[in-house]
């Protein structure tokens, strides 16, 4: 995404832009003076004088899309791309998946209750038949008793042919060995961590708007100057070609005035299009299509606080650390958790049964419930335990260990971000002093060259003097707000980067 900002710089060392007849601006006219439409004509037979600054501008293909565009600060372009980022979407989704994973983790304490129904039908019912002998009973009592006789002859249905049975089943494990509260506190953990992530994927998106946006503004402002540099060395083209006419210079002055004059027109072509360039990614990071840049490469005089604020203030916030913590925390209960399988797991259970066969024996004498209490404990399990609790302590070790090598390589980083940002606002400043001495010895070359002692080539050298300062200026500035971006937003204070800037 940093591509067209390189192309912009890269402009700047194009060899039209040495040669280039620029006028007088400073830069509050990069950023805020109207464009013309209209092209001031040189006479073939007179020498011209450069043009004034409001009348040298050119419009960029940015400028008119700017009279279209909806300007937006950065403050306002961060907090739509809170709004509209797909990334920031779905990393807000993985907190919400680990929150559900967090509460399902809670549940494991809750029992295990089953209602079940079982339907069997079987070949034949399952029946047994007493032996009787009624060979040694008298016929008298034979015949009395022939009822009762033929009662007890009857089958005795053991099982019937088509069985249900519903049951309501209950377990509840009293000891795991700590497993299931472990397990409660990694998902915890995990949530935590999932918050972090949204955390630092908000800061970094912060400091990647942060070179979008000033990257766009910075673009905008190159093609603003390439496009006064164009205008300039067109107008020099046109006082060489006076000057020839005159006999006052050879052609090849001619010659080599419009060659500059050519380059510039490159220079601008390439520059209009990293304004493009720019503009489209920061619609595109936006998922917008009609927005501009409003904010400006202004920097405001405020010192920063000290080095080891920053630093006290990344060690203590920034999401990486935060996590690498959690991390390390979630390694320890792991290697809790790894001792559970060396402990007993006990567990309660019950059920309540109801059939349909209650005239089958079998049935009946089932109990309709009973409760009980189970212990397991594994002697010699092929499950490596041990293995898996040395990994687990290693893993541990591991975690603390990129944990301390993370808080190091952070604090080197934020003490480097700091003195760059310090460096680039010190180099802001000084780019004053070299703008106010181009400006004068502009000044001392056009009373010159009025008076006929200096040459046109010379008020181009001075004009140019004076848009490079400019332009060191600005990139300066450029530097400076994305060395403060990444300060601040590595000691997660967003806030404190506004103040700095307009």
């Amino acid at each position: 995404m940093r591509n067209f900002v390189y192309l912009g710089l890269w402009i700047l060392g194009f060899s039209s832009l040495q040669a280039a007849l620029l006028p007088d601006f400073t830069l509050d006219d990069i950023s805020n003076a109207p464009h013309s439409s209209k092209k001031a004509k040189p006479s073939p037979t007179t020498l011209d004088q450069p043009k004034s600054p409001l009348e040298s501008n050119l419009p960029t293909p940015a400028d008119k899309a700017r009279n279209t565009a909806e300007e937006v600060t950065f403050e306002q372009a961060y907090a739509l791309l809170l709004e509209t980022s797909d990334a920031i979407k779905a990393q807000d989704l993985s907190v919400d998946r680990a929150k559900k994973l967090a509460l399902g983790a809670k549940l494991s304490f809750l029992p295990e209750i089953n209602a079940s129904v079982f339907y069997t039908h079987l070949d034949r019912k399952i029946q047994e038949q007493l032996p009787m002998d009624t060979s040694s009973i008298p016929p008298a009592l034979s015949q009395q008793f022939a009822p009762l006789l033929s009662a007890l002859n009857q089958p005795i249905v053991l099982l019937d042919q088509n069985i249900i049975i519903g049951a309501l089943t209950m377990i509840y494990p009293l000891y795991t060995g700590g497993a299931r509260i472990q397990g409660s506190k990694i998902a915890a953990i995990a949530h935590k961590d999932a918050k972090e992530a949204l955390r630092l994927k908000k800061l970094s998106s912060f400091e990647e708007l942060a070179n979008v946006y000033y990257g766009a503004v910075l673009a905008e402002n190159l093609a603003q100057v390439l496009a006064q540099s164009s205008q300039a060395t067109k107008q020099h083209y046109a006082n060489a070609l006076a000057l020839e006419k005159s006999g006052q210079i050879a052609r090849v002055e001619v010659l080599a005035a419009q060659v500059a004059h050519d380059k510039s027109l490159n220079a601008l072509s390439q520059a209009q299009n990293a304004a493009t360039i720019a503009s489209l990614t920061l619609n595109s990071t936006l998922s917008s299509q009609n927005l501009a840049p409003i904010d400006t490469l202004k920097l405001v005089e405020k010192p920063l606080p000290p080095e080891s604020i920053f630093i006290q203030k990344t060690l203590a916030s920034y999401p990486v650390l935060t996590s690498l913590d959690l991390k390390v925390q979630s390694a320890k209960e792991a290697k809790t958790l790894a001792l559970a399988p060396f402990l007993p797991q006990i567990v309660g259970f019950g059920a309540v049964y109801a059939n349909n066969a209650n005239h089958a024996l079998i049935m009946r004498a089932i109990p309709t419930w009973h409760i009980g209490v189970a212990a397991n404990l594994s002697l010699i399990t092929p499950k490596a335990r041990i293995q898996h609790y040395q990994a687990a302590k290693l893993t541990q070790l591991e975690m603390q260990s990129l944990a301390n090598q993370a808080r190091k390589d952070i604090t080197l980083l934020v003490k480097n971000t700091y003195k760059q940002a310090l460096y680039a606002q010190e180099e802001y400043k000084s780019r004053s002093s070299s703008i106010n001495l181009a400006k004068e010895n502009l000044k001392l070359q056009e009373n010159a060259f009025k008076q006929g002692l200096a040459t046109s080539m010379q008020v181009i050298d001075a004009q140019n003097a004076l848009q490079n300062a400019l332009i060191e200026q600005q990139t300066s500035a450029y530097k400076a707000i994305i060395a403060l971006a990444r300060l601040f937003a590595l000691s997660d204070d967003i806030e404190g980067f506004y103040p700095y800037r307009q």
